[in-house]
């Protein structure tokens, strides 16, 4: 059964992503778009549900459960942002994203189960606080890069149907900049609840592992954005390096995450 659900999971998001694309040029196909993720995200958290079941809680003991609950909240946040702006063109933008990274998190392993007596408060809280920062760095980067295609279609004789359903340049470079200060708080929150938790199991703060030093050199980007943002740095260049940040993200998950996990042999 859960092989089903992965299958519908994969099938509305795909979908979605499609008739959020086409949604940019023609408005009629936003329902179908909205129907795909719907469909998408009642498989996923079907999924959950099943798997919580089975495994008398909540998945979270691997890289690949950690990506499943990160694109789970990342497509509710979504699916409110539809509810009360369903004019904003940011499924075409986002569930790309999303069907993408879900995608390759299928290849990783969920063979490693976390021993009990490293399970604490504090290893749910780094956990779930890296999951709401990352989502926040998400939607930041999106809302860049919806940023960076208004600017190209200002420049352009003929707009597109997007155009007019995008919020103004400023409202979008305030929006980028608030999710990304909110994601750096809850960031912040992930590497100490992290240390504190290496401490009270492994009886040190800091392992240096890659994983721990790309964590804090993502951390180190963001803080740069932040100095920036409040020095006055707005608009295009914002804009740039918020979606730039993302890469930092992208590559914790995914190359440093898979290869050089160290005492991240289960998790974030």
């Amino acid at each position: 059964m859960g092989a089903v659900f992965i299958a519908l999971v994969f099938l509305g998001y795909l979908s979605s992503s499609v008739f959020y694309v086409a949604t940019l040029y023609n408005d009629t196909w936003r329902k179908w778009g909205f129907a795909g993720t719907l469909i998408g995200l009642a498989a996923q958290t079907s999924w959950f549900i099943q798997e919580a079941i089975g495994l008398g809680t909540w998945p979270d003991e691997t890289l690949y459960d950690w990506i499943a609950t990160f694109t789970w909240v990342s497509v509710i946040v979504f699916a409110l942002f539809q509810l009360f702006r369903p004019t904003l063109p940011l499924g075409g933008f986002l569930m790309p994203v999303i069907t993408l990274m879900w995608l390759g998190s299928q290849a990783l392993s969920r063979h490693i189960i976390v021993p009990p007596h490293l399970d604490s408060t504090l290893l749910a809280i780094h956990v779930t606080t890296a999951i709401f920062a990352y989502v926040a760095f998400l939607l930041a980067a999106v809302f860049s890069i919806m940023y960076t295609e208004k600017e190209r279609e200002l420049k352009r004789k003929k707009v597109r149907l997007f155009y007019y359903q995008l919020p103004s340049l400023e409202v979008m470079d305030v929006i980028s900049g608030r999710l990304i200060f909110a994601g750096l708080i809850f960031f912040t929150v992930t590497l100490i609840a992290g240390t504190l938790w290496a401490k009270q199991v492994f009886h040190f703060y800091w392992s240096w592992s890659a994983k721990e030093v790309w964590s804090i050199i993502t951390w180190l980007v963001y803080l740069g954005y932040a100095v920036l943002r409040m020095t006055g740095s707005r608009g295009h260049k914002a804009a740039v390096y918020a979606m730039s940040a993302f890469l930092f993200v992208f590559v914790n998950l995914f190359v440093v995450g898979v290869f050089f996990h160290g005492f991240h042999f289960y998790d974030v």
